[in-house]
This record gives C-alpha cells, sequence and structure tokens, in this order.
C-alpha cells in the first residue's frame, strides 16, 4: 500500500511538472508580439511606402535596443516587396495582416 501511495505521489509530481514547465516557457514569451500595421503607418494614412517601413523598422530597432531587448531575427527581416503583393508601390493594412499570418506559419 506505502508503494502505491509513494507511486501517486511521484505520479502527481511528475505530472505537475509537465504542466508547469511549458507555462513558465510561455509566461516568459508573453508580451512579443509581431509589430502591428499602425506602428508602421508613421503617417497614419493607411497605406506604407518602402521608406516608411524602413523607417520605422528602423525606429523600432532603435527603441529595443535602448529597452535593453534583444534584436531577434533582425537579419532576416522581409523585404518590401515581400508583403506588396499587389504590387502597386504600396503596402495597405490587408497585405500587411496577410504577410504576418504567412510568417506564424
Amino acid at each position: 500500500m506505502k508503494n502505491l501511495v509513494g507511486y501517486i505521489k511521484l505520479s502527481l509530481i511528475a505530472t505537475s511538472f509537465l504542466v508547469i514547465v511549458p507555462s513558465v516557457a510561455s509566461a516568459q514569451n508573453m508580451g512579443r508580439s509581431m509589430p502591428t500595421f499602425e506602428s508602421f503607418d508613421l503617417n497614419k494614412d493607411g497605406t506604407l511606402t518602402e521608406s516608411e517601413m524602413n523607417e520605422a523598422r528602423a525606429l523600432r530597432a532603435k527603441e529595443r535596443q535602448e529597452d535593453g531587448k534583444m534584436l531577434r531575427n533582425s537579419k532576416n527581416h522581409y523585404e518590401f516587396s515581400d508583403i506588396d503583393t499587389s504590387k502597386d508601390g504600396v503596402v495597405d493594412k490587408k497585405e500587411f495582416q496577410e504577410h504576418q499570418l504567412r510568417r506564424k506559419r
């Protein structure tokens, strides 16, 4: 009987560990979200030009460095042409959001 109780306790501890560790790891990533369209739309006209996107990207990198945050994937940034799927020289909110969804996959 003592062995059974010990086995149950050990099972509960192991199960708790399996639940707690991923939760802590997930909590550490909270607040790390992809930038919003609005954070790139510096002139608030509802579209992004390539120069506006580059300027917003540079501002974001500067802010993150000043806050002591790492610049994750800064070398792997995307090209404007990857986002401008309509090839009209500007990115609208829909194109931006579709690109964000593709990057999450």
